[in-house]
């Protein structure tokens, strides 16, 4: 069965089964948020807070002190400054390789918030909550790979999410502190980043979930135990770093024609049959959306609750009025703002008949996917991301968007595991009813996504419906 999310896709195609280094990873997801083809649960859009005055030089002191360093040899020399452009804040890395060596480090947390429980390798999660936590250590070698092949090799923050920024007994501490990605949302973000420039090494401390106390992540970096180690990693070379930013040259050409790649050819009318023969997913799948519908109600007695998808329902009922009719909503301005706009929005009622014409029982998509596309003039057309056309500002409306997916579904998923997939015998023809909404003035660019497999562009399967001729 395919999976569901673009980026696992993406990823398997451009990687074309070769070896990426983290950066280069690292580079492909930073990418795929601005598309917005994957979920943004760690994204830092610029948050308008007013900031809290819960650290103050004397508990960054105290941080230090708790902090329990062990030293078994002198690692190499390197800086972090914190630098501003506009109202964005990020680090600048300087690292000298010259002694061709760094020393790893060992990190060992001694405290962990309550309810939070290891997952793997430095993550923990709260399952009550869905809060998570990361340790991240770095070394100077990876330091330096990641200071020489990426333009942010560290996280972006905007200025008023810095709570304090102090140096003591040879140790840089930043503390940042952001709300939750929704207006309503009660989740909090705490970052903690330790530099030791004398040892050659940083330490991230994530902390993510709802009404944690201020000084959460304090008390998780004042319980590290940091252990520099006597065995050594060599730094890349200059043509282990040339490699890396050529894969970042591919890898940027790549997204660039998966953002603007579509074609005239990839754009299909309603009761057309869409059917793709030379890949290897969906052999014999035919889709023809036979009905598309924009409308201002969606009737309760003609869309049972029984058929609403991933707990969307209750979502949905914040939204509608005793008629069926859709509520104004609040939406942020555009993708880095924290200033909201109200808006309207409509349903999207979308029925495709979906046939496997082949031998063999196939695994397909019950429902296409609602996309924004915008006309470049030339027969061809970009994908837009979805914040730049509506992003909600309210996190139980952005249940109601999913990404594009519906969240409402007629057909059955014949017991399967995931409810986007069915099983469609040789022969056998079912229709389903998908619900979508989208803000009024995004209509115009509305189409609906049929055989996708994570890359939208010309030279791969994507078709697409309009949805408003």
């Amino acid at each position: 069965m395919k999976r569901i999310y673009s980026q696992e896709e993406m990823e398997r195609i451009l990687k074309s089964n070769i070896e990426i280094p983290d950066p280069v990873e690292q580079k492909i997801n930073d990418t795929y948020r601005n598309l917005g083809l994957t979920d943004e649960n760690r994204s830092r859009r610029v948050h308008k807070r007013r900031k809290k005055a819960w650290v103050t030089i004397a508990a960054a002191a105290a941080l230090i002190a708790g902090l329990g360093v062990t030293v078994y040899a002198a690692g190499q020399f390197f800086s972090a400054q914190l630098t501003q452009k506009d109202d964005k804040l990020t680090y600048a890395l300087n690292i000298d390789p010259s002694e061709k060596e760094a020393h790893e480090i060992r990190v060992t947390p001694g405290y962990i918030p309550e309810g939070y429980v290891y997952q793997e390798e430095g993550r923990w999660y709260n399952e009550e909550t869905e809060g998570a936590m990361s340790v991240i250590p770095y070394n100077a070698s990876e330091l330096y790979k990641m200071s020489q092949t990426q333009d942010n090799p560290l996280p972006i923050f905007n200025e008023d999410s810095l709570i304090e920024s102090v140096d003591i007994q040879g140790m840089s501490i930043d503390i940042f502190s952001n709300d939750g990605d929704y207006i309503d949302s009660e989740e909090t973000i705490q970052d903690i980043f330790v530099f030791n420039e004398e040892w050659g090494y940083a330490v991230h401390v994530w902390l993510s979930g709802p009404c944690l106390a201020d000084d959460e992540a304090v008390r998780v970096a004042e319980g590290l135990d940091i252990e520099v180690l006597d065995t050594t990693v060599p730094y890349p070379t200059e043509e282990e770093i040339a490699a890396i930013n050529e894969e970042n040259q591919r890898i940027d050409a790549e997204i660039k024609k998966a953002s603007s790649g579509i074609t005239d050819d990839s754009i299909r009318g309603l009761n057309d049959v869409m059917k793709i023969d030379d890949t290897i997913y969906d052999q014999g799948i035919e889709y023809q959306a036979v009905d598309i519908q924009v409308t201002d109600t969606l009737p309760p007695d003609e869309f049972p609750k029984e058929n609403f998808i991933r707990d969307t329902y209750s979502s949905l009922t914040e939204y509608v009025n005793e008629d069926g009719s859709l509520k104004p909503h609040e939406r942020f301005t555009g993708a880095d703002s924290r200033e909201t706009e109200s808006a309207e929005a409509s349903f999207i009622i979308v029925t495709t008949k979906i046939r496997n014409t082949g031998d063999t029982a196939q695994d397909a998509y019950l429902s296409p996917f609602l996309r924004h596309l915008d006309e470049n003039g030339d027969g061809t057309y970009t994908l837009s991301d979805p914040r730049d056309k509506s992003f909600p500002a309210q996190e139980s409306r952005k249940r109601l968007t999913t990404d594009g997916f519906p969240f409402y579904q007629s057909a059955p998923n014949n017991g399967g595991t995931d409810e986007l997939f069915t099983t469609i015998q040789p022969g056998e023809e079912i229709e389903c009813t998908s619900v979508y909404v989208a803000d009024n003035d995004c209509l115009d660019s509305a189409y609906m996504q049929y055989f996708n497999i994570g890359v939208a562009a010309a030279d791969t399967p994507e078709l697409y419906v309009k949805v408003k001729e």
